[in-house]
């Protein structure tokens, strides 16, 4: 796995700066609901206990960082694997904050692997990069062509209330979706303030916030995929939009000012693919 020149020149994460965290969680169907099999976690990563919504089958993790946030150094591993009938949703327990580093980076790897009809969503809170901070982000999925993903992303121009604005040093994050083992989706983002305002139009262009949506199912269509645009494209205070680069797949990018703004429109999306809701159009799951 190569990582961008610029972090390669930091040379290797080694175990006498930050710390390595593990998490390893494998889910399966059990007794009418998704339950887990087994799971594994090492600080600075760990899991809570799943809970459940009224008589939902679906599992609902918060995956925590004890320690506050990533620090230089930090080298973080997430693997989730749901089995033929499991269904998920996976969140944070609050903003991931990635802290100055005087040196080097850190790095947070996450793969998750459908197998079957599984289900996952994973909503994370916001990733907010502090000021001289460093971060790589890769996550991989492998999905089954029948597994259903729901996965959004949310990324603050650093401590925004405090009046910090793109005081970071790098961020990179990336996604890279695979279907019965063929990599059908690539997307790749790389800030660097120091390269030239992130602010301008074509970019940031004023706005605080950036999410990402990204979807596969079997089910979803040309239309529910148009019905995701207009969802966006109707907001007020909110700039993006939504399209189907391939069979199967949706993608949405949005910008906003406020957090809640984003988070808002981001609940929305997630809504109108999970449940076929307004604006009218089908569902992703069986309810």
């Amino acid at each position: 796995m190569s990582r961008p020149a610029v972090f390669e020149a930091f040379g290797p994460l080694v175990d006498a700066v930050g710390k390595s965290g593990v998490l390893r969680l494998r889910l399966e169907p059990r007794r009418g609901r998704t339950a887990v099999a087994d799971q594994y976690w090492r600080i600075p990563l760990q899991v809570m206990p799943p809970s459940y919504q009224d008589a939902d089958d679906e599992a609902y993790f918060y995956l925590l960082n004890p320690t506050g946030g990533i620090v230089q150094g930090d080298r973080l591993l997430t693997e989730i694997t749901l089995s033929p009938g499991a269904r998920s949703v996976i969140s944070t327990q609050s903003a991931t904050k990635v802290y100055r580093m005087d040196e080097g980076y850190a790095e947070e790897l996450n793969r998750y692997a459908l197998h079957g009809d599984a289900v996952l969503e994973c909503l994370p809170d916001q990733t907010i990069p502090f000021a001289g901070s460093r971060f790589y982000r890769r996550t991989r999925l492998d999905l089954d062509p029948g597994s259903t993903l729901i996965l959004t992303d949310l990324l603050a121009a650093g401590r925004v209330a405090r009046g910090e604005r793109f005081g970071f040093e790098q961020l990179f994050v990336e996604v890279d979706v695979r279907v019965a083992g063929e990599r059908r989706l690539v997307d790749r983002l790389q800030l660097a303030p120091s390269d030239g305002s992130l602010d301008r139009l074509g970019l940031w262009d004023g706005y605080a916030y950036y999410g990402s949506l990204y979807a596969y199912s079997p089910r979803l269509d040309a239309a529910l995929a148009a019905a995701l645009a207009e969802l966006i494209e109707a907001r007020d205070g909110v700039y993006g939009g939504a399209g189907q680069p391939a069979p199967n797949f949706a993608i949405a990018r949005m910008l906003a000012h406020t957090t809640w703004e984003i988070r808002e429109i981001l609940f929305s999306a997630w809504d109108l693919l999970r449940r076929g809701r307004q604006p009218p159009g089908p569902a992703l799951r069986d309810e």
